[in-house]
């Protein structure tokens, strides 16, 4: 998400903050002033800024500098003024501000920079002040405001001056928004909106923590159509009008001579019996093929680029690689369909924000059979019909034609598609275990995996630091790969191993601990400190069985209780079984959420203590 006022190094600062001494710093005023207005038949926006902060910890990167970001191509940045003011009312002005890109993700580039800068001889007590002017060439894209940011906030305050002749909506989102106080008053011949918050704590910053989106109080604000001569020009504020601007972005794509790769596709599929298959060789093709380069271009930000074109460089965006998987698609005879979507980064709907702030990605879609499948080529280890992680449960635009599009839901994965299994032989030698195991890895586990094993150059390092990932003192050897493919087939990791130190003999008696796998045994949540959810990549489920040959000279004198737990957020089953010479473990977990909310937290950590207490229970085996 765009806010103006995003400094880097927050973790560091939060870090730096704890260990200091310090008064904290804080931000004294954040203002944003915007006039919405029509001139010569076209809205025009402008906004002034003003950000002033009192210094504690000089160190403090959200102090140190400031940082402006902007999209080069739609917006315009002018009258930046920055300066300090020592205790002792010494004035300071910035000397040097610098310009960059914006390093986003590897999807819908939107021609991001921001201009930065530092305030120099800072001290306890200092004030620095920020303002800059802002100017918007295209009224359907505006900027988010945060009412709080990665230190404390004594005011943060938003205003929109609107002609008459504008009409606008807004959309409040994150937690505490009833804490922020709206007013409206006439102006002339405009209105005068206003939200403030006082008083704001910072954002704390936690690992795995959703975007910012998902719990930061913040505006989202557009103008819904504006009055002309000509009568009101729709603007966004609906699924309609959203989808009438993006289709201008592509009505004019796939103009120049297409025939080369009508002619590639069509052998690529001859040997292809069904639209299924048909689909995976393309997806395959272009996802191997075609290489991830973004672009800064102005509305190139927004238009893909042409099918022919991409096919003949093999490289390009997210939106280049979905036009180009669609228009393989149609060569082919298979029902598909350019889509918008926004990544799980993004918390919103169409229906709730309809403006291009809900979007961030574009990917293809096919119907195969009556189901709509999700063709994401900018995961390099994606998994055929699978996709990338990062679109479950958001909603896809799909164009159908210049009238026409649906919304379509992508589907959350359940925890058994991403599977870990692993069967272990287990002996003792001594006070040693010996043993072999298979570990076998599907869905978006295997893609994770892959991602790690292909780009890492020392492999049996990774493979032997992925295995001692849950026993830091296992000793591996003898390891095999196979299956690290795009195939649906499992990736398989054969193995030996040793542990030493995993029994206990007390005197005719040997305990031992048969888990040897410990999912989520550290993922207790500090319910006093964590406010922000806690997002999970992809629900995943492990199924472990171990087999264990009973002691020479010994017999099974004891074996737990079998458990089983099952909630909305998590499940788990322990099984155990004596006979025959050997004891047989089977242990499964698997969880079913993507985002733990705050008040979902205490019912999360009872349940991973529960399903922990049964990681050291022990089998007890007895001289025979």
């Amino acid at each position: 998400m765009r806010n103006v006022f995003v400094l880097t190094l927050l973790l560091i600062s939060v870090v730096l903050s704890a260990q200091s001494a310090k008064p904290k710093s804080y931000i004294i005023s954040k203002e944003q002033y915007y006039t919405i207005d029509v001139r010569a038949g076209k809205p025009a926006i402008e906004a002034f800024s003003q950000e002033r902060k009192w210094v504690g910890d000089k160190d403090d990167s959200f102090v140190k500098g400031d940082r402006i970001n902007y999209t080069a191509a739609f917006e315009d940045i002018s009258d930046i003024e920055a300066f300090s003011i020592s205790p002792g009312q010494k004035k300071e002005k910035v000397k040097n501000i610098m310009t960059e890109d914006v390093e986003i993700e590897n999807i819908f580039y939107h021609d991001m920079k921001y201009k930065y800068f530092f305030f120099d001889r800072l001290e306890e007590g200092s004030q620095t002040f920020t303002s800059f002017r802002k100017q918007f060439r295209q009224p359907h894209f505006l900027d988010a405001f945060y009412f709080r940011d990665g230190i404390d906030c004594r005011n943060a305050k938003l205003e929109l001056k609107v002609s008459k002749n504008v009409e606008i909506g807004y959309v409040l989102q994150g937690n505490d928004t009833d804490k922020i106080e709206f007013s409206s008053q006439p102006d002339g011949d405009f209105t005068k909106y206003s939200w403030q918050m006082t008083d704001s704590p910072r954002d704390e910053q936690f690992n795995d923590a959703p975007a910012r989106s998902y719990y930061s109080p913040h505006i989202i604000f557009y103008i819904k159509n504006y009055k002309t001569e000509k009568g009101a020009q729709e603007v966004v504020g609906s699924v309609d009008n959203l989808y009438k601007f993006y289709y201008q972005t592509v009505k004019n794509i796939n103009k120049t001579d297409q025939s080369a790769l009508k002619t590639f596709t069509l052998d690529l599929i001859k040997n292809a019996k069904t639209d299924a298959e048909k689909t995976g060789a393309i997806f395959n093709y272009v996802q191997s093929k075609v290489n991830y380069v973004a672009f800064e271009d102005g509305m190139g930000g927004y238009i893909p680029r042409d099918a022919a074109d991409v096919f003949q460089k093999k490289y390009g965006d997210c939106k280049d690689m979905a036009n180009l998987l669609n228009e393989m698609l149609k060569y082919a005879g298979v029902e598909s369909y350019i889509a918008w979507i926004g990544t799980r980064h993004n918390n919103y709907t169409y229906e709730k924000v309809p403006t291009p702030i809900v979007d961030n990605h574009m990917i293809a879609v096919a119907k195969l059979d009556g189901q709509y499948v999700f063709l994401d080529a900018t995961g390099q280890y994606t998994i055929f019909p699978g996709f990338t992680p990062f679109i479950q449960g958001k909603q896809a635009l799909l164009k159908i034609d210049e009238n026409n599009h649906k919304i379509v839901p992508v589907p959350v994965i359940a925890a058994k598609e991403n599977n870990t299994t692993g069967k272990m032989q287990i002996g003792f030698n001594g006070g040693k275990l010996t043993g072999k195991a298979v570990f076998a890895l599907t869905g978006f586990t295997k893609s994770q995996f892959n991602g790690y094993y292909k780009s890492t150059i020392e492999k049996t390092d990774m493979l032997k630091n992925y295995l001692s990932r849950f026993i830091n003192s296992i000793n591996t050897g003898n390891i095999q790969i196979s299956g690290d493919d795009l195939t649906a087939q499992p990736l398989e990791i054969k193995y030996d191993f040793t542990l030493e130190k995993w029994t206990k003999d007390t005197g005719g008696e040997m305990l031992f601990k048969p888990i040897l796998f410990f999912p989520y045994a550290d993922s207790r949540i500090d319910i006093e400190k964590r406010k922000v959810p806690y997002e999970f990549q992809f629900n995943k489920s492990f199924d472990f069985e171990y087999e264990i040959a009973v002691p020479e000279g010994y017999k099974v004198e004891f074996i737990p209780e079998n458990f089983n737990l099952k909630t909305d957020l998590i499940e788990a089953d322990i099984t155990y079984t004596a006979g025959g010479g050997k004891v047989i473990v089977k242990q499964k977990i698997a969880t079913n959420v993507l985002l733990l909310q705050t008040g979902q937290f205490e019912a999360w950590n009872n349940a991973i203590k529960s399903i922990t207490k049964q990681y050291n229970q022990n089998i007890i085996f007895s001289k025979a």
